[in-house]
């Protein structure tokens, strides 16, 4: 699948996101104050980018069944560190609810 036109690709070099990336200026940019955070791996690439986003003033959602790890024991001790300070830890089906609604 290729990219689209209206979409913006960011290479990151790092776990994080936004370390040495245009993330945080495209954001700003685009008017966004929220981050919604899915991927692999929960307690690796996706926890740090949701620290990174919150450290830089963002809403963070966090899903909690779109992320994953490659030890399931360690999903859903991340997803609570992430609730106690960082993130809203939502599922899908509820991150989607929120935005049917916000439209």
């Amino acid at each position: 699948m290729g990219q689209r036109t209206d979409e913006v690709v960011i290479r990151k070099p790092s776990y994080g996101a936004f370390y040495d990336t245009p993330l945080d200026t495209v954001l700003r940019n685009l008017g966004r104050d929220t981050v919604i955070v899915t991927g692999t791996l929960t307690n690796y690439c996706c926890g740090t980018t949701a620290r990174q986003a919150y450290e830089r003033g963002y809403q963070v959602v966090f899903g909690a069944d779109v992320t994953a790890t490659d030890d399931e024991s360690r999903q859903e001790p991340e997803l609570a560190v992430l609730r106690k300070g960082f993130a809203l830890v939502l599922t899908a089906e509820q991150i989607t609810n929120c935005l049917q609604v916000i439209r």
